[in-house]
Parts: C-alpha cells; sequence; structure tokens
C-alpha cells in the first residue's frame, strides 16, 4: 500500500520579533541582573536565529508567569494555531474536513485533558466519529512519531485521509532567572503549528513512506527535558545535547538506510529538527553533512527560531515546494527530543 504526505501547511502567531528587539524588550520589561544581560546579549546575538514569533498580545503578556495563565494562554493559542494550521492544510487540497478518517496532534508546552485534537474537532467540524489521539510530553521530536501514527492508521484501513499535527506555544513555558539553560531557552524558543494531510489512496503525488526508525535512550533522560519549578514547567538543555543528539540522529539515519539497500549519498534532501546553531553544527560533522544539505534546516531556524515539535515539519514543507525537488528525490527526515529521544523518516517524492 502507498501512504503519502499530499500537503503540509504551517502557522504563526502575529507578533515576530527580531533577535534585537527581543534584546531591547527584556531591557525595558525586566530588571535584568548582570548576568542575565550579558548571557541574553550573548545567546540573542548568535546569527542562526533572526526573528521569531510569539502568541502574545503585548510585550508584557511575556512575564505574566502564573500558571493558571500560561495553561489558559496555551490552551487558546495551541487550539487557534492548530485550527489555522489544520484549515489552511484543508483549503489548499481537495480533502474536506468531513473526509477525515484520523486525527494525531503532538505538544510538549502545556497539559490539557482533553486534548488539543478535541479544539480542533470542533472548530473544524470534523466528524466525531474520527479516530483522534493527542501525543503529549515527546518534546521537540513529537511531529514524526505522529506522522507514524496517521500511517499506521492508513496502513490498517481501506481509502481514507489522516492529519497530523504538531503545535507547540514555547512562549508558555517560559521560565526566568539567571541560570544559562532558561537565558538559552529564552533566547531560541518560538511558536508554531504545522499540519499534514495523508492518505492511501490511490494515483495522489506526494512524499510516499518508505520506512522508519526511532530510538528512546533513558540514560540522557536529565540532558534534555522539562521539569516542574514552583508549579511551573521548567526548560532543561544541557552542553551535552548537541553532540547527544548528533550521534543519535546518525545511529538512526545509517540503521535506516541500511535496511532499505540506500547509501548516504543517495539522500537528496535532508530535513533536519534545527534544534540550535550548535545541533545542526554538531550534526554536520558527525552524519557527515554538506552546507548544502543543512540549507533548509538552517533557513527555518533563521526564520522562526526553534519551535520545537512543528519545527521539522518546516523544514520538509519547504523542501516539498522548492523548485529543485524531483520525481525520485529522496529526503530523510529526522528529529530528536526529551527522553532522551530521536526518530526518522524516508519518503520518496512521487
Amino acid at each position: 500500500m502507498s501512504i503519502k504526505i499530499t500537503h503540509i501547511e504551517t502557522a504563526n502567531p502575529k507578533m515576530k520579533l527580531s533577535q534585537s528587539e527581543t534584546l531591547d524588550m527584556l531591557r525595558r520589561e525586566r530588571s535584568l541582573s548582570r548576568q542575565e544581560e550579558s548571557l541574553y546579549k550573548r545567546f540573542l546575538s548568535d546569527r542562526g536565529i533572526r526573528t521569531r514569533y510569539f502568541a502574545v498580545e503585548k510585550n508584557r503578556d511575556f512575564f505574566v508567569d502564573e500558571q493558571d495563565s500560561l495553561i489558559s494562554r496555551f490552551q487558546e493559542e495551541a487550539a487557534r494555531l492548530s485550527v489555522a494550521s489544520v484549515k489552511k492544510c484543508i483549503s489548499r487540497s481537495l480533502v474536506k474536513e468531513q473526509d477525515i478518517d484520523f486525527l494525531s496532534l503532538s505538544t510538549c508546552t502545556g497539559y490539557l485533558c482533553p486534548g488539543l485534537t478535541s479544539y480542533v474537532i470542533e472548530k473544524t467540524g470534523m466528524r466525531e466519529d474520527i479516530f483522534a489521539m493527542d501525543a503529549v510530553g515527546m518534546g521537540c521530536g513529537g511531529a514524526l512519531p505522529v506522522l507514524r501514527l496517521g500511517h499506521n492508521f492508513l496502513s490498517a484501513n481501506g481509502e481514507s485521509y489522516a492529519l497530523a499535527v504538531s503545535t507547540e506555544i514555547c512562549s508558555s513555558a517560559v521560565s526566568w532567572g539567571e541560570d544559562p539553560e532558561l537565558v538559552l531557552s529564552n533566547s531560541i524558543f518560538s511558536d508554531g503549528s504545522a499540519a499534514c494531510i495523508l492518505t492511501n489512496k490511490r494515483d495522489i503525488s506526494g512524499l510516499r513512506f518508505i520506512d522508519f526508525e526511532s530510538r528512546v535512550v533513558p540514560k540522557y533522560r536529565d540532558e534534555l527535558r522539562f521539569t516542574i519549578s514552583d508549579s511551573k514547567l521548567r526548560n532543561v538543555i544541557k552542553p551535552s545535547v548537541p553532540k547527544i543528539a548528533a550521534n543519535l540522529l546518525n545511529e538512526i539515519s545509517r540503521s535506516l538506510l541500511d535496511r532499505n539497500g540506500l547509501k548516504k549519498e543517495q539522500v537528496t534532501f535532508w530535513a533536519l529538527h534545527p534544534g540550535g546553531t550548535k545541533v545542526l553544527d554538531a550534526i554536520k560533522e558527525t552524519v557527515g553533512l554538506t552546507e548544502d544539505d543543512l540549507q533548509f534546516s538552517r533557513d527555518i531556524l533563521k526564520r522562526f527560531g526553534n519551535m520545537s515539535s512543528p519545527t521539522v515539519l518546516y523544514v520538509l514543507k519547504d523542501i516539498y515546494e522548492s523548485k529543485k525537488l524531483k520525481r525520485g528525490d529522496i529526503i530523510l527526515a529526522a528529529s530528536f527530543g526529551a527522553g532522551f529521544s530521536g526518530y526518522a523518516v524516508l519518503l520518496m517524492f512521487e
């Protein structure tokens, strides 16, 4: 059975700030200690990121950190962005909301019960007998597992459509302080949503799934994760993350290619989660890639920052819409996240 991604669309909040504008805002709105200001100047001057998007109405909303307010903003903005990316995806296809048989959605920046799928179904008018699945707590790697959920549903059913969505409101999971991990998080993360339509219907062009690969390595659990501090989410990003991520993605990409009788040189495009400049640099060296291989990932990082789970789908969308993409081209998409976890998928454009 041939299962393909036929459409990928994205949505971001209205507020867009350059890194220099973010530093100016921090200086105006917060009483930065000398250490905080030094760290923010260092991280926000990284040329790997130029602009980021935030789901807030005004600058001061960044600094409202009561947990009830954060969860309320997450619920409202994550639902709004998810619906926006889904509606855009559906409107640019021949599919109707009532045609969708399966919906999977990943997020890690806020907790809701029922999950975001409930709000998407309600606000888009999807059928109530749809099979919905919320994937929560997978970190930046969450988009590829929800693609796999959609793929697995389509593998087990007759001609159907599935939606795979990833949405993060990283600005609702902000903690403040002098800790370099907190300053780094506040300097690179951003808000966004991406939606993909998958189908097993015949004679439709798109990105055909070839194979998947994944790893979960609990011994590195404390290197990249959320913890709870003062009843709020607190991001943990250890200096070891770039090396661990690079080694893990090298392992799963090699395994995926070997199993399918392919060499690295046969991959036309690499859609890699751009966790940060140092992460991409480490992946380039460890996997043995070129700057051309990283161009799409670096460009998304520069324009949007790290949006956590949807970011790899932004990269995949740019590749899918690139004039360079030709029939038969092979794409290897890979992401990593809390756990420590890594995911990869092989696709072919047909």
